[in-house]
């Protein structure tokens, strides 16, 4: 038996019912905390055994296996990935990145030029100093005021786009893992104990970052889900073959 399972996620609340538990559902759990940008390294070099993936990086990691069923997903708005807007529709020509995000930057870049059919190009954050939008994610967007021209929700432009909800993130573990189904199952009760404690989770987070109990529950509850489904699977399924994966 693995005396311990080291699981690495992002320090964003979208993923907290997801990860808050996992402690407590199994005492062989230790929880890191890493940019979104550096898990895959994590999970490659051994540093941690199960990582909470941006899906366009799943995508670019063949030897990356999914656990099956759990993911950050939304199927409509979904209040925390933003296309903040400096400029109308029509006239934005440069979008700067987040940093953070290499699936909300690519979901931006397709929704510009695929769906709304605009010429754009994309930069690093630090490369522009007023660019025309500026992609935005986590708790920074959801509690931002909103931009000049508006805010885009990014989900909810793929949902009117595709038809299918999207997801950003899922638990991944290196292929050949011997021990892929004790971490799922860890992961599955994980976020059952973190649902059943969603109120909780929720009044942490309105004492940490503002807002009502009620707004963060309707975040976690109802603008993003966890359960993955056939729907969810279609639509990372088509964002991959869209992202030429």
């Amino acid at each position: 038996m693995k005396d311990e399972f080291i699981f690495a996620g992002a320090p964003y609340s979208n993923s907290a019912p997801l990860v808050d538990k996992l402690t407590e559902v199994d005492a062989r759990v230790r929880v890191i905390n890493d940019h979104p940008a550096c898990l895959v390294r994590d999970l490659n070099s051994g540093k941690c055994d199960v990582a909470l993936i941006p899906v366009a990086h799943f995508f670019a990691h063949p030897e990356l296996k999914m656990i099956k069923g759990l993911g950050v997903a939304a199927d409509g708005p979904v209040q925390s990935v933003l296309l903040k807007c400096n400029k109308k529709m029509g006239q934005i020509k440069t979008i700067a990145k987040d940093p953070a995000s290499a699936t909300s930057n690519a979901l931006a870049e397709l929704l510009m030029t695929k769906y709304f059919k605009q010429d754009v190009e994309m930069h690093d954050f630090q490369s522009l100093e007023k660019p025309d939008a500026t992609v935005v994610i986590g708790d920074r967007a959801l509690c931002a005021e909103p931009a000049p021209e508006g805010d885009m929700d990014l989900a909810e432009a793929w949902l009117k786009w595709t038809k299918l909800p999207f997801v950003f993130a899922i638990w991944a573990v290196r292929k050949g893992f011997e021990h892929y189904d004790e971490v799922s199952d860890i992961a599955h009760k994980s976020f059952a104990a973190g649902f059943l404690d969603m109120e909780a989770i929720a009044e942490g987070y309105a004492n940490k970052l503002g807002g009502s109990q009620e707004f963060w529950i309707d975040y976690l509850d109802n603008s993003i889900h966890y359960k993955l489904d056939s729907r969810d699977m279609e639509g990372m399924n088509r964002f991959r073959k869209l992202l030429g994966f």
